[in-house]
């Protein structure tokens, strides 16, 4: 089995796995913080831009589940081989787009890479560490916060210095013209930035160009680290589990189950994420004290919480040890709902930080630790089980989880204008509201402040409205997440009593080991 590598080799193909990683979570986050960029400088409507944004979720979740029932048969080597292409490929395409087909194929072929790595890399440390799965699962993750932190930071410093250029060059003469225009709406920031994002350049590169070309550093470091090595079949078919033992696994209600939580864990840990730099920024900027014409101070938060994520998840292998995978997701979902609910009525900078800690404390786990308790306890679904897993868990909080958080705050919005405003129901100009040349303004915000003006609300004061609406809204959509933890802790805490001294089944065995047992087995390596 994977013993027949050195432990040289087994560290660099696991170096390597987790640089590869660093390239998905960074090609994951500068494309969801380039969406408003998509339409700036290519002119595409919010419906194309969408339709991007969700190529870069959609493209990772299609390609991973459509690899799950052939990795083993082609080799993990080639899904590592077609992530590396795809990602140079899918980068440059981005990075010379011309327009919304040019983007869209380069999102999807990127999308592509991603489910790659995720086929490929989550059965090869299972393979390479299949005495000690989910700690080594756990470590391997580390790496998906580090490239969500390296991305992030460099993606609000470019924003922030195109800002600046614009403020320099004069084109913003203050943050109090940051105001919206129902005739147009647009809004003065927002044309200045635009004005900003073609015009700054790092090393030739435009702002968009520069996000992009970040992903290409670890994407040519792993490359160079595979390079030359032999990569292992999976444990399951070094062990010569058949293809019936496989569908039997992925058939059987323990897997199911597991697949359903797969996706309420999912979005639990990344649909705030998708919304933390829009619905923490107000929140921020108070407890900071920083101006209007900062762009994105939510997203601090977010680096932040997944600083902490790497360092849980690396230190993982003593809180499974304690807990048991079990007792960890029952932990990890009553911590994760907690946090995220009080989250919502943090003001000041010590409020938001604690809360955050709670919360990113409590999800650390969720991903790995699900991936590790099917890769110990059904060992016999291999690679197709690990590929399903992570397939159902992005397609949910792509297509369900994210947009339902937007749902949601559309949802709320009208409900606090008809509060602060004191109308018994929402008038209805204010939902039909039309723009200067008679045209419905192009979001629900811009929809009430063109129907509020209408109603003889100064404009300044309407924008105000809106703007606090949007804020109340957000925090009601994080509420509404919050409460995936309650079903999560109670399935967690029954799969514990049943499971918690149960933490491994052979591969090609209906063997189980207990907890003590498996511990004895882990700490011997």
């Amino acid at each position: 089995m994977s013993q027949v590598l050195d432990e040289a080799g087994k560290a660099r193909l696991f170096w390597a796995s987790c640089i590869s990683l660093i390239a998905t979570s960074i090609a994951f986050g500068v494309i969801t913080s380039s969406m408003g960029d998509f339409n700036s400088m290519y002119g595409l409507t919010d419906t194309q831009a969408g339709w991007v944004g969700g190529a870069a979720l959609g493209g990772f979740a299609v390609a991973i589940i459509l690899l799950g029932p052939v990795i083993e048969k082609i080799g993990i080597a080639v899904s590592i081989k077609m992530a590396f292409v795809c990602h140079i490929l899918g980068v440059i395409l981005m990075m010379y787009a011309d327009g919304f087909g040019q983007l869209m194929a380069g999102a999807s072929v990127i999308a592509i890479g991603n489910g790659c790595v995720e086929a490929g890399c989550n059965p090869l440390v299972a393979t390479l560490y299949s005495d000690n799965k989910t700690t080594r699962l756990n470590q391997f993750h580390v790496f998906w916060p580090v490239g969500i932190i390296v991305g992030a930071l460099f993606g609000f410093w470019v924003s922030n210095a195109a800002a600046d250029a614009a403020m320099a060059a004069g084109v913003l003469a203050d943050s109090a013209s940051v105001v919206a225009d129902p005739a147009t709406w647009s809004v003065a920031f927002q044309q200045a930035y635009d004005a900003a994002l073609t015009g700054w350049t790092l090393l030739g590169l435009s702002a968009l160009q520069a996000k992009m070309a970040l992903v290409l550093v670890p994407t040519l470091i792993y490359g160079y680290m595979f390079l030359g090595q032999e990569i292992p079949q999976t444990e399951r078919v070094q062990s010569n589990v058949s293809d019936d033992e496989v569908k039997a696994s992925i058939a059987s209600p323990l897997f199911l189950l597991m697949l359903c939580c797969m996706g309420l864990t999912a979005t639990l840990e990344l649909g705030p994420g998708r919304w933390m730099g829009e619905i923490m920024t107000p929140a921020m900027k108070t407890a900071l004290g920083v101006g209007s014409t900062t762009v994105g101070a939510g997203i601090l938060v977010l680096v932040y919480g997944h600083g902490l994520m790497a360092v849980l998840r690396y230190f993982a292998g003593g809180f499974v040890h304690k807990f048991s995978p079990t007792g960890l997701l029952m932990g990890s979902a009553v911590l994760g709902g907690v946090g995220l609910f009080a989250m919502t009525y943090a003001e000041n900078f010590g409020a938001i930080f604690l809360t955050a800690t709670v919360f990113y404390g409590g999800i650390s786990f969720f991903w790995p630790t699900m991936l590790g308790f099917v890769s110990e306890r059904i060992p016999n679904s291999g690679a197709m089980g690990l590929c399903l897993m992570g397939g159902a868990g992005m397609l949910v909080v792509g297509y369900i989880g994210a947009p339902a958080i937007g749902a949601i705050q559309d949802n709320y919005k009208p409900a606090y204008v008809i509060e602060s405003q004191g109308y018994s129901s929402l008038p209805f100009e204010l939902v039909t509201a039309k723009d200067a040349k008679g045209n419905s303004p192009p979001s629900i915000d811009a929809q009430l402040v063109a129907g509020l003006i209408d109603q003889g609300v100064i404009k300044t004061e309407a924008v105000a409205v809106v703007k606090a609406a949007g804020d109340y809204a957000g925090k009601m959509a994080f509420r509404w997440i919050a409460a995936l933890a309650i079903p999560l802790a109670l399935v967690f805490f029954n799969l514990n009593k049943k499971y918690g001294h149960v933490a491994a089944v052979s591969v090609g065995s209906n063997k189980e080991t207990t907890a003590t047992e498996s511990n004895q087995m882990q700490s011997s390596h």
